[in-house]
């Protein structure tokens, strides 16, 4: 049985991932735009609070967690972005 948590954590990532691929000019699981590593995007906190409509302490929390484990994250003062999945 997946618990509340899981199934938040499992639709974050999963929102995370989308956005990551639109800022790269993709639109599923084709090559961004310009080929492969020619464009690095990152999605920054803020954008994924809005997609999510969760509070903007909780995605910062998630992508703390998450840093290393599933994402890389690059962090400037408190604000977070998403540079890559891992």
């Amino acid at each position: 049985m997946t618990s509340d948590l899981d199934a938040t954590t499992d639709d974050l990532y999963t929102t995370i991932q989308e956005l990551l691929l639109q800022a790269q000019g993709s639109a599923g699981d084709d090559l961004p735009a310009g080929g492969f590593g020619q464009r690095i995007a990152s999605v920054p906190d803020t954008a994924i609070a809005s997609a999510t409509g969760l509070e903007l302490p909780v995605v910062r929390e998630y992508l703390d967690n998450a840093d290393g484990a599933k994402l890389v994250v690059d962090r400037d003062g408190e604000t977070r972005s998403v540079k890559g999945l891992l």
